[in-house]
């Protein structure tokens, strides 16, 4: 079972990258919030490039984790996306 409060730990403050070109030096991948007409939806990759291709084809995204590595991201947004329990 994941750890949500394990990941939590593990996410960076997005300050501590910086933008190179169109991606982050140390390479990052965000966690990103997106709304549609059939409720909230997390979506991972590349740090900020992801984020633009979510704000394109969606009309806005927002950052709600970044993490240094792509499977603390993956495992992240399978979490969030996971249906609550009853």
């Amino acid at each position: 079972m994941i750890d949500l409060e394990d990941l939590i730990q593990r996410a960076i403050d997005p300050a501590s990258v910086k933008l190179e070109g169109t991606l982050t030096n140390p390479p990052s991948f965000g966690v990103y919030v997106i709304d549609t007409d059939d409720g909230t939806h997390y979506r991972f990759g590349s740090h900020p490039v992801r984020l633009q291709e979510l704000e394109d084809k969606f009309g806005g995204a927002e950052l709600e984790y970044l993490f240094l590595s792509r499977e603390d991201a993956a495992a992240m947004t399978a979490a969030l996306n996971r249906p609550e329990a009853d």
